[in-house]
């Protein structure tokens, strides 16, 4: 496909000849990576019409132009709209998503060309037509220059629904500029994913640095909770399926504190943040049982 480039206009007005000219922007938009282009001979040709060889992410630029001579600087910012471009770059593939025996989603993916790789995104979705209201995460920013040819799906902050049937897509922003199409997309059924919580025993004090922020005596423990939301009555289990009581603990997880693996938990907090799940709530437990009993009413402050 055909490339095409951006252009913008520059008016100025200099009794003396520019020596250097710098426009600035960030690319993809909105992240912290800084592209700069020289355009001094563009500038001295035709101010009218400075290109930005290749931008073909939609999206608003903010751009900052430079101009300088005999060492003062000038400098001027811009808002630069683009509403599309045909791409020239690759359009990568997924070919499937693997769930892995804890839950952990691995998707499988190729990249045609990584010698023009900046960086590649994802989208999961719950309906095929990838629609704003359906588009549950997205992530940008992990690149495969290395060839992996896999990524494992962020599933702390992806906030990915247990045993749901969902679909995803990638594409590829190419340097020095330009999106790829989006891939075709990929059906995949997620598994079940173990909760990150941190947890203390009946033998701890219930220290608010430990459960917010895990620090030892605290443990963090993948569980799973049912039902959800938590609240008074619901379960803890370990992913192994068991519930989350001494012995089933001290079998699951030999590295934990000793407390734990004696006595069970008391005190736990979740680190998934979404509709059902709350960081800041400590919930007591009934260690015996593995059955939550309360809320304290202190809570984690971030």
């Amino acid at each position: 496909m055909e490339k095409c480039d951006v252009s913008f206009k520059i008016e100025y007005q200099s009794s003396e000849t520019i020596k250097d000219a710098f426009v600035k922007y960030k690319y993809p938009p909105g992240s912290s990576t800084v592209e700069t282009v020289d355009i001094k001979a563009a500038l001295l040709q035709d101010s009218n019409s400075i290109k930005l060889p290749g931008i073909q992410a939609v999206g608003t630029y903010e751009l900052d132009v430079e101009l300088a001579i005999n060492g003062s600087v000038a400098t001027s910012s811009g808002t630069l709209r683009v509403g599309g471009c045909n791409s020239s770059c690759e359009t990568p593939k997924v070919y499937g998503v693997k769930v892995l025996e804890n839950g952990q989603l691995v998707m499988d993916y190729e990249v045609e060309n990584v010698g023009n790789l900046a960086t590649l995104e994802y989208q999961i979705a719950t309906d095929p037509g990838f629609r704003d209201e359906d588009i549950i995460y997205s992530k940008v920013g992990f690149s495969d220059v290395n060839y992996t040819k896999s990524e494992n799906i962020d599933m702390r902050h992806g906030n990915i629904p247990d045993k749901t049937t969902l679909y995803i897509r990638i594409r590829k922003y190419c340097r020095p500029n330009g999106i790829s199409d989006w891939s075709d997309y990929v059906k995949f059924d997620s598994g079940i994913w173990g909760l990150e919580a941190y947890c203390l025993s009946p033998n701890d004090e219930r220290n608010l640095n430990s459960l917010c922020h895990g620090i030892f005596p605290a443990w963090l423990l993948k569980v799973i909770v049912k039902p959800t939301p938590p609240d008074v009555g619901s379960l803890i289990y370990l992913t192994n399926g068991k519930l989350a009581i001494p012995d089933n603990i001290r079998e699951f997880d030999q590295n934990a504190p000793e407390n734990l693996k004696k006595s069970g938990i008391r005190w736990i907090t979740f680190l998934r943040s979404n509709s059902e799940f709350s960081p800041n709530l400590i919930y007591r437990v009934q260690p015996e049982i593995a059955e939550i009993g309360g809320v304290e009413e202190e809570k984690c402050y971030y």
